[in-house]
């Protein structure tokens, strides 16, 4: 080991000279040295699955590690083995030519393949379930595996061994069906398996073989779920989350099954079940009130309470608004008991930001209820929110008016503080507010100083308007000094106070050498009347948000838009852009279809064009019902996860049924 170069080698956060004390610790008898080495290994030689040259490099004394009898952390070795060499992908063809050592990684580790297969049978069960997973990387002694597996089967004791083993051969017989293995028979392993779930002496045998076929058939539907129940009260052995994923696209079975165990399961079932419904809401669409419902079911008793605050104010917040009148009433008659409005929460895995009342009042808000209004109101005026607290106020628009005094007050309390980027962040509101922001000024003329990046305040006094003209001095020390983005919230704010007579100052900004600042000039000028062809030089060709607001004006633009259709990060913009710009149905149609079936994305802006063509766009009818009848999110990634996704997909969705409706419709 330190007859090799590893200074010469990176892994993902520099120079590899420390492989060696990793190496060594990895197997080190200490287990703070062991989970140090582990983490250097997940975290940086083995980055998110990458593969370096150092990693390469470390295979063999991995292989020889988990071969060592006795050595401790064997099966974090094991893992790791099984991950550098891919027994994860299904389909080997479609690793990366470049940019990594997965292809040469993967038969590396499958030269320890008589290591594994030994392994099965070592004295520790954990040992044991790992060398199921790194058995996966060969995909040349598929018999051999197989048979191994099966003979471990007929002897292992341990639950969970059992199970990693029946997961393993399940695994084999999809990669036998998708013709990417060869050696054994897919029809004779899927009556094995049958056999199993029908005839096993073991409970959590008989539900890990069920599990499989369920990914490797169509079950029938009927009573499926009641029969899924039945069989995880013989056994705990397998997760509900792996079972989510066995169900695939059985959306209505899966949430059944979900929603009954949250209502009927023992504490450990719940605790499961309400991670596989937070993990299925990311993944699948489909209708959750039934499994919402039950989450609001656990909310009266407070040992069950955090499992359905988890769901209910998490990210599958939007999957809330079926239920939103009970969630309502609870809330409504905790405060009635005296319950506070915020109340501050120790940080913890199981707390939730200013209790129980004010976590289901932020989902409700999101949701837009007008209800929880007067909550937050009572808490503005109570100051019971710490002063960095931004309330939920982002979904709403004029209905936030009457707030703006309280808002006033929380703002002055940021500033009392001297926590200035706070105050900024609660400017969002104002924007909503319209012209009774003005109420606010001096607030806002307050952290206009502070304000460096996002320019909250900027834009706070361009909502304003005429009303703001007491901070000019303000405005124009950042039209002279501040970051280009700065400047150019400046310009818009000049336009919006002074209208007019700001026409000049803003012109000579025309020229600027930054586009921010080229933009909010253009911006400012528009909105006090300059035609859009005399500033349109001004604009960059990914400037949509702002080329999308002046329409046929835009057309000398349409040769430079048409060449930046191909090197576009976001292709749907220009090509909306162009339509917008030349009504040419015809000619973009056709390509904004093509994008759409190119990558699976959510293709918004795209969605949101097809709507405003309406039955001039009728030949997406197809797309956008394939799309609408597509049971996976098109935020879902595997192994990835947004705080957003599901919050993104259902917007989503509901463009895309703006749009079916608008290119359908008739007369």
């Amino acid at each position: 080991m330190d007859e090799i170069d590893w200074t010469s080698m990176r892994h993902a956060y520099g120079p590899a000279t420390e492989m060696p004390e990793v190496l060594r610790g990895l197997v080190a008898k200490r287990k703070r040295i062991r989970s140090w080495a582990q983490d250097c290994m997940w975290g940086g030689i083995h980055h998110q699955g990458d593969v370096y040259e150092c990693t390469l490099r470390a295979v063999p004394f991995l292989l020889e590690a988990a071969a060592a009898p006795g050595v401790p952390g064997r099966p974090t070795i094991l893992r790791l083995l099984a991950s550098i060499g891919s027994a994860e992908v299904d389909d080997l063809g479609r690793l990366p030519e470049t940019g990594g050592l997965w292809r040469a990684a993967q038969p590396a580790v499958a030269e320890g393949h008589p290591t594994f297969l030994a392994l099965l049978a070592d004295d520790r069960k954990k040992v044991r379930r790992a060398a199921t997973e790194a058995l996966l990387v060969d995909r040349e002694r598929t018999a051999e595996t197989l048979s191994a597996l099966r003979g471990r089967l007929a002897v292992e004791k341990d639950v969970a061994t059992r199970a990693a083993v029946i997961e393993a051969i399940g695994v084999i017989a999809r990669r036998l069906r998708a013709g990417r293995l060869h050696g054994a028979d897919f029809d004779e392993l899927l009556g094995w398996l049958g056999g199993l779930a029908a005839g096993s002496p073991h409970p959590d045998v008989r539900l890990a073989a069920f599990t499989e076929r369920l990914r490797l058939t169509d079950e029938p539907d009927d009573d499926l779920a009641t029969t899924l129940y039945d069989m995880l009260g013989a056994t705990d052995a397998i997760d509900l989350r792996d079972l989510r994923e066995a169900l695939g696209d059985r959306v209505t079975v899966r949430n059944t099954l979900l929603a009954r165990t949250l209502r009927e399961g023992p504490p450990a079932r719940k605790n499961n079940a309400m991670w596989a419904a937070s993990g299925a809401t990311s993944h699948w669409r489909g209708d959750y009130s039934d499994v919402m419902l039950a989450c609001v079911e656990l909310l009266p008793d407070p040992r069950t309470r955090p499992l359905g605050l988890r769901m209910l104010t998490g990210d599958s917040w939007p999957l809330v608004a079926p239920v939103a009148d009970r969630v309502f009433e609870f809330v409504e008659a905790a405060l009635d008991r005296g319950a506070p409005v915020y109340a501050a929460q120790k940080p913890d895995f199981w707390s939730f930001d200013g209790g129980t009342v004010w976590a289901l009042t932020t989902t409700l808000a999101k949701l837009r209820d007008p209800r929880v209004l007067p909550i937050i109101a009572r808490a503005l005026e109570e100051d019971a929110l710490p002063v960095d607290c931004r309330p939920p106020l982002f979904a709403y628009r004029d209905e936030i008016v009457p707030l703006v005094p309280l808002l006033r007050r929380q703002i002055r309390r940021t500033i009392a503080a001297g926590d200035h980027q706070s105050g900024l962040n609660l400017l969002w509101h104002l924007h909503r507010a319209g012209p009774a922001a003005a109420e606010a000024l001096p607030e806002v003329s307050a952290l206009v100083p502070y304000d460096d990046f996002w320019g909250e305040s900027l834009r706070a006094l361009a909502v304003m308007g005429p009303a703001a003209a007491p901070a000019l001095p303000l405005v124009r020390e950042r039209l002279a000094d501040g970051d280009p983005r700065t400047v150019g919230h400046a310009a818009e704010a000049l336009a919006a106070i002074e209208g007019g007579t700001a026409e000049a100052e803003l012109r000579a900004l025309l020229a600027d050498a930054d586009a921010h600042v080229r933009t909010g000039a253009a911006n400012g000028l528009r909105a006090i009347g300059v035609p859009a062809v005399e500033v349109l030089h001004a604009y960059a060709e990914d400037d949509y948000w702002s080329l999308r607001t002046i329409g046929p004006d835009a057309a000398p633009l349409v040769p430079r838009l048409r060449a930046a259709v191909e090197t576009a990060r976001w292709p749907e913009g220009v090509l909306t852009l162009l339509w917008q710009i030349t009504g040419d149905t015809g000619t973009y149609l056709p390509a904004l279809m093509e994008n759409f079936t190119r990558e699976r994305s959510r293709h918004n802006l795209t969605a949101e064009i097809w709507a405003e063509m309406g039955p001039a766009a009728a030949a997406a009818e197809p797309l956008l019902r394939a799309e609408l009848a597509n049971p996976v999110r098109a935020t879902y990634r595997p192994n990835s996860h947004g705080s957003s996704d599901v919050e993104d997909d259902e917007a989503f969705v509901t463009t895309c049924r703006r749009a079916l409706a608008a290119v359908t419709a008739t007369g």
